[in-house]
């Protein structure tokens, strides 16, 4: 008897979703069905210039330029700050329109450029390195003159940071893109040294060479070593690698600079002592000197000053005395120590990323790890099992707490608050919440249920009964009629669902599906009764809006209707060929 039930259930969900199963098969029989980037390979019916309300409409020149500038819908950074595509578009309508000649934050542009200031300082970093340990004077025209594209690079980037907005807050964050603001900032935070870390190619630039400022300059390069790991943790993060990438990159990032600085450091100090690259009589408390080294090819220089750079790492202090001769090296201390600090830095980052201050990023971590052990022994299906994850990292955001308990924890105007805040979206784009009091939009808010859907899920079905009614508050909603034609989306502030609450039958007349990941606010049908319908004038305009819904509704579905039954009537050459036959 269960498995006749099972049967039965599994053929009423079969014949519930063939409207859905024709999307797929009109590929093939419509024109102008589409699939955008950000939907995830949702086949569209409607056009471009319907997916939003914030379309922008220009020439194909200035779309790959403004497409280069403005924020980019792929980026993690994007999807984590606006959540939705409607707030995607929103701020790109808002750079087009008030800020056109500035960078985005978060764009591919800046991306890219980060990326190659980031390839520069490691290529910067050995060159130094190798520059110092030759003594060939043809090579060292050659790093010369890298050193110098490297500072022409720099000041180019502090060109496009003058041009390039930034993230302005914590809890609401927002993409400052103002010319002036953006200058005031830079200028305050990194501009002194990026331009400063920028300067060692004018002594080249003038034929001067004098040992020390060139030493002194060059060492100024240290200051870009925060914004290169700042541009690493972007990339990184636009990279979706994972916790365990990230430290293993990070890790190997400044060991690379550290060994690279080390050996610059090494024959740096040796050649302002000496005040030459070729000294006469050089001094015996040198490690050149009792290396052997003053005369030595590139090779060997190089990789004995990267064995002593690699030593350092290590807990043997013996090196700072030169065997023999009973020299001791300050700088050998000073790099030892540094080497300890930086080993300190990561161990007691990642121990405090665990336990301390990220503490809710590692419950989720560890939430997610038990839900994962209980999908495997439960057996489900690896899509269920995609599923399933995707919904907690929509739901909780990578980070885990128990929203319950914190607002049990207030009472009284601060808990009415924090409800408000949280059906912000809700009061700001909807004009008839607009004339409730405060005191009903309460009401409202205390009935609200938050409900997440992922991409491609059914949200209600046509013909089934209607028992409640949803507001979006993040994501994209498409509405399907009987014939399954997309009628139109539905973005950040809209609502759907109405017209099965306000009509006497009290069925939905279409098909609502989750284009995108979305965070909806649910209304149940008893909760609406109770709340909206005892005001007539919101409730007259919640079923104007129904009743025109349900009538455009119905006159696309007609012309859907009928674009099939042309397309599925034979032509007249076949005609004529079934004739022939």
């Amino acid at each position: 008897m269960s498995a006749n039930t099972a049967k039965t259930e599994q053929e009423k969900s079969k014949a519930a979703e063939e409207p859905f199963m024709n999307i797929a098969m009109e590929k093939n029989i419509l024109q102008g069905v589409t699939s955008h980037g950000y939907f995830h390979g949702h086949e569209c019916h409607i056009g471009e210039e319907k997916l939003t309300a914030f379309y922008l409409e220009m020439g194909m020149l200035r779309k790959c330029i403004f497409g280069l500038t403005t924020v980019h819908t792929c980026d993690v950074r994007a999807l984590n700050m606006y959540r939705s595509y409607a707030a995607l578009c929103a701020e790109k309508y808002r750079h087009f329109k008030n800020y056109p000649f500035t960078i985005h934050p978060f764009s591919r542009l800046r991306l890219y450029m980060e990326v190659i200031m980031l390839l520069f300082m490691l290529i910067l970093s050995l060159s130094l390195a190798v520059h110092y340990s030759q003594l060939n004077a043809g090579l060292r025209d050659c790093h010369v003159w890298l050193i110098c594209v490297f500072d022409f690079v720099t000041l180019l980037n502090i060109i496009a940071n003058f041009f390039t907005g930034y993230i302005e807050g914590h809890s609401c964050k927002v993409a400052v893109l103002d010319l002036k603001k953006i200058a005031c900032n830079y200028i305050k935070t990194w501009f002194i040294s990026d331009l400063i870390s920028s300067t060692s190619f004018i002594p080249f630039l003038f034929g001067y060479t004098n040992i020390t400022l060139i030493f002194i300059l060059e060492t100024l390069k240290l200051m870009r070593i925060p914004i290169s790991i700042k541009y690493l943790d972007n990339i990184l993060l636009v990279s979706r690698v994972s916790v365990f990438q990230t430290t293993v990159f990070k890790v190997l990032f400044v060991l690379f600079l550290y060994i690279s600085w080390n050996i610059y450091f090494q024959f740096c100090v040796e050649y302002v002592t000496e005040g030459t690259y070729y000294p006469e009589n050089p001094r015996n408390c040198s490690w050149l000197t009792y290396g052997k080294l003053w005369d030595q090819p590139l090779k060997i220089r190089f990789l004995y000053a990267f064995d002593r750079a690699v030593g350092m790492l290590s807990s043997n202090t013996n090196m700072n005395l030169i065997e023999g001769s009973g020299c001791f090296e300050i700088f050998f201390v000073f790099a030892w120590q540094s080497s300890k600090l930086i080993i300190l830095h990561f161990s007691m980052k990642y121990v405090v990323l665990t336990f301390g201050t990220e503490s809710a990023r590692a419950m989720f971590h560890i939430m997610k790890t038990q839900v994962d052990h209980y999908l495997i022994q439960r057996k489900f299906p690896p899509r269920l099992k995609r599923k399933i994850l995707k919904f907690y990292a929509i739901r909780f955001q990578s980070k885990y707490f128990t929203e319950s308990r914190m607002l049990d924890a207030v009472s009284g105007q601060l808990h009415d608050d924090i409800l408000m805040h949280t059906g912000r979206q809700l009061v700001r784009e909807l004009e008839f919440l607009k004339l409730l009091p405060r005191s009903l939009l309460m009401k409202i808010v205390f009935k609200l249920r938050v409900v997440i859907f992922i991409a491609g899920d059914v949200i209600f079905k046509i013909h089934t009964i209607g028992d409640c009614l949803y507001f979006i508050d993040k994501g994209t909603v498409a509405i399907y009629s009987e014939s399954a034609k997309e009628i139109c989306h539905l973005e950040d502030g809209d609502f759907f669902g109405e017209i099965a609450l306000v009509q006497d039958h009290r069925f939905r007349t279409a098909s609502a599906v989750a284009v995108t990941n979305c965070e909806l606010f649910r209304l149940d049908k008893e909760d609406f009764d109770s709340t909206i319908a005892y005001y007539p004038t919101v409730y007259e305009n919640i079923k104007k809006v129904a009743i025109n819904r349900l009538e455009r509704t119905r006159v696309l579905d007609e012309h859907h209707k009928a674009e099939l039954r042309t397309a599925e009537m034979p032509s007249d050459y076949d005609k004529v060929s079934e004739n022939m036959k």
